[in-house]
């Protein structure tokens, strides 16, 4: 028997009927005792409310039933590391952190493969062929893509130091958008599934 088992045990309810091994190591582990000890004390404090027989006040089930629906309609919280840890392991296991940790150790290795990749792929990007330009036309993207295209037409000339400088100074700022419309989303469909 170890202490996740014996809480396992507390957890399915009924502290006064465990069994022996469990009573044994709640004798040997100060934590688990305590543990016991205060299962003990909610279940008295429980059996005495309930043999007590005092109705629940009146609206009680419904404030009880709204709160839970509130809860539904936020959606499923993001999963986090318990607080217990460490604030450098949980930063160390947020996405964003191995991302950009990935990310440097990739450059520091083999940084100039990276360079002459990132350079090819932003030439790419600025010299896009006529079909593609005719294409972005077409969908009416026209005035944004050129006032795109005219703000980083400097950016071919420039340094890649710039030119990577400005990638990464940009990149975060789209994912954020990203995100926020996606946020704003689910808010809008929780909103109309809760009507």
């Amino acid at each position: 028997m170890n202490c996740l088992e014996f809480e396992r045990l507390l957890d399915e309810g009924a502290p006064d009927r465990l069994p022996a091994e469990a009573l044994e190591h709640a004798r040997d582990c100060a934590s688990c005792a305590r543990a016991l000890a205060r299962a003990r004390s909610l279940e008295r404090a429980l059996e005495t409310h309930f043999a007590s027989d005092v109705p629940p006040p009146d609206g009680f089930a419904d404030r009880v039933m709204l709160r839970v629906e509130r809860g539904e309609a936020r959606g499923v919280r993001w999963l986090t590391l318990p607080s217990a840890l460490p604030w450098w392991t949980r930063a160390a296991t947020e996405p964003g952190v191995v991302l950009a940790l990935a990310t440097m150790a990739l450059v520091v290795w083999r940084g100039d493969r990276w360079q002459d990749g990132a350079r090819a792929a932003w030439n790419g990007l600025l010299a896009l062929p006529q079909w593609a330009r005719d294409a972005w036309l077409a969908a009416g993207f026209g005035p944004l893509g050129d006032a795109i295209g005219q703000a980083f037409a400097p950016m071919a000339t420039a340094p890649l130091s710039v030119q990577l400088g400005v990638a990464l100074g940009v990149l975060p700022l789209l994912l954020l958008g990203g995100w926020l419309a996606w946020r704003a989303g689910e808010r809008l469909v929780a909103v109309a599934a809760a009507r």
